[in-house]
């Protein structure tokens, strides 16, 4: 069945956009849900932890000077890694669809990030589709990004929602999927990091996963000796020149 062009602009204008009621601290607002939105292709073949329908799509209020939402990946697949791209699902609700963001990867355990990011690169987007429709654009990787040691890794997203207004990362709200962490933070947050699993936000209760995917490919470990390892080494280089030395 068809809407028309009227109902479809009442729509966006009245219930596309879903506010918080968590309080003024975390600002994060989210799309009407729809039922299972498939947004499209997007790094099939990377790591992924959503079932590929966005139900909803999580954003932030105009006043928000900056906002990210990270997602948590298992500690085996990115270890001794370098990513090659990030695919991330977006949305929207409003007239311009041109959208600056990051890309920002950090690490940390499975309960927190860090609050310093490990890097992160920058991207832009046009023709962003506007909701219900959404999808996926890929972001590689600058090859100088650093490979990722042990533990776990958050990578996500980072915009400005004040210049950049109603854009949303699309998101997994699938009863039957196994949730996977995620977490959000704002310019208001002092560096605090919120978990979505944790949230009281009413527009994370279903979460399943956020719609952020990696490529990734492994590189040789090479490892780093620090401090003690560098007198050590020292010291062995030493005996084993002062045998040589003897030997002559």
């Amino acid at each position: 069945m068809k809407i028309s062009s009227v109902m479809v602009a009442v729509l966006v204008a009245s219930s596309v956009v879903v506010w918080s009621q968590a309080g003024a601290a975390s600002r994060t607002v989210a799309v009407e849900r729809q039922a299972g939105i498939v947004p499209g292709p997007g790094c099939e073949d990377g790591l992924v932890l959503d079932d590929g329908t966005a139900e909803t799509a999580y954003g932030w209020v105009p006043s928000a000077v900056w906002g990210e939402y990270v997602q948590t990946f298992p500690v085996g697949p990115l270890i001794s890694s370098r990513l090659d791209s990030v695919c991330v699902c977006w949305t929207r609700t409003r007239a311009d669809d041109t959208l600056d963001f990051e890309i920002v990867v950090y690490s940390g355990s499975e309960y927190l990030p860090g609050r310093t990011e490990l890097y992160s690169f920058p991207a832009s987007l046009t023709a962003v589709p506007e909701w219900p429709d959404a999808a996926f654009v890929e972001v590689v990787a600058p090859l100088d990004a650093p490979a990722l040691g042990g533990g776990f890794h958050h990578i996500g997203v980072r915009w400005n929602p004040s210049a950049d207004q109603f854009f949303f990362l699309c998101a997994d709200q699938s009863p039957n999927d196994t949730p996977a962490g995620g977490f959000f933070r704002d310019d208001r947050a002092e560096g605090e990091w919120a978990s979505v699993l944790d949230s009281t936000d009413p527009i994370f209760a279903d979460h399943a996963a956020m719609m952020v995917r990696v490529r990734a490919h492994r590189v040789p470990w090479i490892p780093t000796l620090g401090l003690v390892g560098l007198m050590a080494l020292a010291l062995l280089l030493a005996i084993s020149g002062w045998f040589v030395l003897r030997s002559s």
